[in-house]
């Protein structure tokens, strides 16, 4: 019996339906985030090939409607991942069958350059991640350890004690007690205030991360990114504490008019570090800053110190420095009953700056919140790269502007003190 009219557009109406379902699928794959042409399919992955072909069914009930399928391709909302999707290459191709019919959205077995195969480069990849990149660490973090304000505008404005000197009539720049008769007239006098000024200087860091990077590495490679962006940051700001200039940048210690400098001993051989050396250096911190101080070393010192004494009559020598001494009591060494810590930014033995006595309480440091992050697929859209920045705006000085003379005695004394370079 022939079609009626009624039955063929019924037909054509079922077969207008399927094509929609079918469109409505190579559409339907979350393509967020991934490079697409003009037609919203993943450039360079997706292509239309017409040589090996495997003919898969639409639905069971309409056999007519059959598509071919490059052989190699796999369902892209199949994959539990980009990085997958990607890797289709390796999967077993007896799965393009099973599951082609969930999507049209299809792959190609990688054909060039991958990481895939050892021989095209591959072998710079591992199959498996843990979620942790092994790193040397680094303990650089010294701006915890100074006179920290947070700020909200972009500067910020201290009253200082103007005192230079400990003489009657200079303490406190200028304030000044007395002893009264009875009947006496009381004398007035004035203390004097100075003020010092922090500006927020700004620190950044860019980093490029290349597409199959991220797809690959996952959280690891989110982790290490932010752990060593964090190093580096602190190591920065450690070394300017130290060194910096004051040029767009915190004003160290070894450039701040504050630092007392020790003079070496009488006959003194280079690179070298003597008990005597020690005893000056702590004659010459100021007393009120004794308890916050810490010795900062290079590592360079450390046989150095090992090897001090003093000689005490004829029975030997009595040890100056005192190594850690295990679980049950200081996790430092010692001098001076003061916690020795190595860095960095001291300078190597036997110039000025390889060891130094600071109460870094007395070093003042303002910054504007944490470690800002934004990122950008723009900056580097042409090769596929992902930009992030990382900026931290911050600055730090001594408060103190010169070493104070003391009430009595000629002998200046300061909150960072340092020993003369010995050549």
């Amino acid at each position: 019996m022939s079609e009626t009219l009624e039955e063929k557009v019924k037909s054509l109406s079922s077969n207008i339906k399927n094509l929609t379902q079918s469109v409505d699928l190579l559409n339907s794959p979350d393509m967020s985030g991934v490079h697409q042409d003009s037609q919203g399919r993943p450039s360079s992955y997706w292509q239309a090939e017409e040589k090996e072909t495997a003919l898969v069914a639409l639905d069971k009930s309409h056999s007519k409607n059959l598509r071919t399928l490059p052989v190699g391709y796999k369902p892209y909302s199949e994959f539990d991942s980009f990085g997958e999707f990607i890797r289709c290459g390796f999967k077993d191709r007896s799965e393009v069958i099973a599951k082609t019919k969930k999507s049209w959205g299809m792959c190609k077995a990688i054909q060039g350059m991958s990481e895939i195969v050892g021989a095209d480069g591959g072998i710079a990849v591992l199959p498996e991640f843990h979620q942790e990149i092994l790193t040397r660490i680094y303990q650089n973090d010294i701006v915890s350890r100074t006179d920290h304000y947070q700020v909200a505008g972009n500067n910020m404005t201290f009253p200082t004690d103007s005192e230079t000197t400990r003489a009657d009539g200079s303490r406190a720049g200028g304030l000044r007690a007395y002893w009264v008769g009875e009947g006496d007239p009381l004398t007035g006098t004035t203390p004097k205030l100075g003020e010092t000024s922090l500006k927020l200087h700004k620190l950044a860091v860019l980093v490029y991360l290349t597409e199959e990077l991220i797809n690959d590495n996952g959280m690891a490679l989110e982790s290490y990114v932010n752990k060593k962006v964090t190093e580096e940051m602190e190591f920065v700001l450690g070394e300017s504490i130290f060194n910096g200039n004051g040029v767009s940048k915190p004003l160290g210690i070894m450039q701040s008019t504050a630092r007392v400098s020790v003079p070496k001993e009488a006959g003194q051989a280079a690179n070298t570090i003597l008990a005597e050396n020690i005893l000056n250096m702590w004659s010459r911190m100021k007393a009120s800053s004794r308890m916050n101080a810490a010795w900062f070393i290079n590592q360079d010192t450390e046989p150095q110190l090992h090897q001090m004494s003093l000689g005490v009559s004829t029975a030997g020598g009595q040890l100056v420095y005192m190594p850690p001494s295990g679980l049950s009591d200081n996790s430092y060494a010692t001098l001076m009953g003061r916690p020795v810590i190595p860095t960095e930014f001291n300078e190597t033995l036997g110039t000025e700056g390889d060891i130094m006595l600071a109460s870094l309480d007395d070093y003042i440091t303002i910054s504007k919140g944490a470690i800002e992050q934004a990122e950008s697929m723009h900056v580097e859209f042409l090769t596929d790269q992902l930009a992030l920045r990382f900026i931290m705006r911050i600055d730090g000085k001594p408060w103190e502007t010169q070493p104070l003379t003391p009430y009595k005695g000629t002998a200046t004394q300061s909150s960072f003190v340092t020993l003369a370079t010995r050549a």
